[in-house]
């Protein structure tokens, strides 16, 4: 059966022109990947152009008792975008709020011990927070709604403590080791709300996962991920599967796929993610080990289309309900029907 060791993370990602990769429980204190030497067909350009091909992505996905959603925001160095969105799981709306952000201050940040990733926008509030010396994690927004959409505010609390609060660093080739994606993977148990145009609402439990990745770009690429989150007989399980034209080459040894079984982590191999009948229909997420065999019907999508300058950007966010097994790496079966999750496709030009 297929098997990848967690190790313990290193003090610092590159050294010496070198990336450290491998798969990590724990998180180094700063996600940095600079100083790649020649990252770009063995040319030896300056560091200030080879930094500039650096983005970064902060996707945090969470699952309450009544919500379900998904923030991200994107770093594009000389300016960033967030966006907001969430359903009603028992109506199955859905709420979309985006945001512009034009000030360095906000972008992602690589510290992993203490900081905030936010848009202070007056009509579009969402920060992100972490900080070990609390042992906390802590998401919330206050969004100015208009005549399509309400005015929405929430929050949701995680502490370092829980049984669910795990995490993981996968430093991969992207796609050769003269270039590397690193990913650090965060999941968590949550207690928050979300409220209506003023309406109040109890808080509940739920579950969310915080993935942040840093990577050498290419001028086009592609993406999909999934992150699915529920309960399976009694106990809390918690995934992310991803696969893009940036993964390594070698994607059985490097890659940034993950399963938590009530804080219990296993190493999952590369996967396929197709939807053959187009993307409104069933999609089917497989790899070639057996542990992964599942498939994600969709509920609700949201297609987003960005032209800023010279950089493009297309976006598919699905809520819907994962079917199938994943094995834990002990060889343990987990069968499910109907846990909730998102599934994102993006393409990027740049």
């Amino acid at each position: 059966m297929y098997n990848r060791n967690f190790e313990q993370a290193p003090e610092h990602i590159v050294t010496n022109g070198k990336a450290a990769f491998g798969t990590y429980s724990g998180v180094s204190p700063i996600i940095d990947i600079r100083g790649m030497r020649a990252p770009y067909a063995g040319i030896p350009l300056p560091s200030l152009l080879s930094r500039v091909r650096i983005k970064s992505t902060l996707n945090y996905v969470f699952s309450l008792e009544d919500y379900i959603g998904m923030t991200e925001f994107y770093d594009f160095k000389a300016f960033g975008l967030g966006q907001l969105i969430f359903w009603n799981k028992q109506t199955g709306v859905k709420y979309v709020y985006h945001t512009f952000m034009a000030n360095p201050r906000r972008f992602v940040p690589n510290n992993t011990s203490k900081a905030r990733c936010a848009s202070y926008n007056k009509n579009r509030h969402i920060k992100i927070s972490w900080g070990r010396n609390h042992k906390h994690t802590a998401f919330m927004f206050r969004v100015k709604g208009d005549k399509a959409r309400p005015f929405a505010e929430g929050f949701c609390m995680a502490m370092m403590n829980d049984k669910n609060h795990t995490d993981a660093m996968f430093v991969n080739p992207s796609p050769a080791s003269s270039r590397c994606s690193a990913t650090w993977f965060n999941s968590m148990s949550i207690r928050g709300k979300i409220e209506l145009n003023g309406q109040s609402a109890q808080d509940s439990n739920g579950l969310a996962a915080m993935i942040i990745n840093r990577c050498y770009y290419k001028f086009r690429s592609r993406a999909k991920f999934c992150v699915g989150l529920g309960t399976v007989k009694g106990r809390d399980i918690i995934f992310h599967l991803k696969t893009s034209n940036m993964d390594a080459a070698n994607a059985d040894s490097y890659n940034e796929n993950i399963l938590t079984v009530d804080g219990q982590q296993t190493a999952l191999p590369p996967v396929y993610i197709t939807h053959p009948f187009g993307k409104s229909d069933t999609w089917i997420i497989q790899d070639t080990e057996g542990m992964v065999d599942l498939t994600f019907s969709p509920l609700s999508k949201d297609d987003r289309t960005i032209n800023i300058i010279a950089i493009r950007r297309t976006s598919t966010t699905i809520y819907g309900t994962f079917e199938g097994t994943l094995l834990t790496k002990e060889g343990e079966k987990l069968s499910f029907k109907g846990v909730r999750g998102i599934m994102n496709s993006s393409k990027l030009r740049m």
